[in-house]
């Protein structure tokens, strides 16, 4: 994408409201109705909404997608990304997806996007890149743990090597570091009146990742990835290599892992909603949307019994409507979808 269409000359530092429109950009381009879903919030919340989305969304294409940064390079950065190379080999393995080439490439990324951070905490005024000019005005204008971000270069890292989460414990640490991390950034934006609501907003990162993860088991599963608990998994007496086709070979112990999963999710669900009176009157409209959203999809999983390989959990076409709808500010009463 040519810099030019949102910034003034390329070899010029970007000025503050040029970098807000380029995260704005990232934004929309990625996802119409996660702009949509935040046009009800004030202008230099929606700015630095947008900020923080296209940094998490430039990490997450790291990892997932075919972005990496043009990165300057010097002997120093080289001998970290070696170290750093090795430290995560060491740690997990061998990666199931890239070859070391393609590995070092994205960890060389990743370490880039982390040192980044370390000179938005330091020296701001010296950052060059769009994404980070504006990602530490919104840091000056609000509250935000610069660690947390620092967390999800972590779940990304993870990601590279995945091997596989064995417990529940080793899922719910997963699914804080990439999204109750990011939801502790964003409730300093909406602002908040009770301090519980950080444990909220942790518990509502799990209530949605672990929808996630069962919204995306096959595709994962291709991957190579598993984030169900294995130990969890193999206590049912199925096994992971024939995870695929568990529903027909064991549908009783598929259906009750499954419930038991869901009952599980249902407890981060129940603790997440109390995180939205919490908030800024002025910010609850995005937050309840998504909730409601994954909502959604839980109940269809709980409908369908634990058929969700077969057919990918999605949403059906009514309330499709009502969400779209919902983003606009129009709502419909739950009878008029389900």
């Amino acid at each position: 994408m040519g810099r030019s269409v949102f910034l003034s000359e390329q070899n010029k530092r970007p000025s503050i409201q040029e970098s807000y429109n380029f995260c704005e950009y990232i934004v929309r381009r990625s996802s119409t109705s996660f702009a949509r879903s935040f046009k009800s919030l004030p202008k230099e919340k929606r700015n630095s909404v947008n900020a923080l989305y296209a940094f998490c969304r430039r990490v997450d294409d790291i990892v997932d997608g075919d972005w990496l940064p043009k990165i300057q390079e010097n002997k120093k950065f080289e001998i970290k990304s070696k170290l750093k190379f090795e430290e995560l080999k060491l740690k997990y393995g061998k990666s199931k997806e890239y070859s070391n080439v393609e590995l070092m490439a994205r960890i060389k990324a990743l370490l880039w996007f982390r040192e980044k951070l370390d000179i938005l905490e330091i020296n701001p005024k010296s950052l060059n890149d769009p994404i980070f000019i504006a990602l530490a005005d919104t840091v000056n204008k609000f509250s935000i743990d610069i660690d947390n971000l620092r967390e999800l270069i972590l779940g990304m890292e993870e990601d590279l090597f995945h091997v596989g989460c064995q417990t529940f414990e080793e899922m719910y640490s997963y699914c804080r570091k990439v999204a109750s991390s990011v939801g502790l950034c964003l409730i300093e934006i909406y602002g908040y009146d009770d301090d519980d609501a950080r444990k909220y907003a942790e518990d509502m990162g799990i209530f949605l990742q672990m929808v996630n993860i069962l919204r995306d088991i096959e595709e994962d599963y291709k991957r190579g990835r598993s984030y169900i608990p294995l130990i969890e998994l193999e206590s049912y007496g199925i096994d992971y290599n024939n995870l695929m086709q568990a529903p027909k070979i064991n549908p009783k112990s598929w259906k009750k892992f499954i419930s038991d999963f869901l009952q599980k999710t249902q407890k981060f669900r129940i603790s997440a909603m109390k995180l939205i009176p919490m908030l800024n009157h002025d910010s609850q409209h995005s937050p309840r949307l998504m909730c409601e959203v994954y909502d959604a999809i839980l109940k269809e999983a709980k409908r369908r019994e634990g058929d969700i390989i077969s057919n990918k959990l999605r949403l059906g076409f009514a309330s499709k409507i009502s969400f779209a709808l919902a983003s606009f500010g129009v709502r419909l009463n739950q009878s008029e979808w389900t």
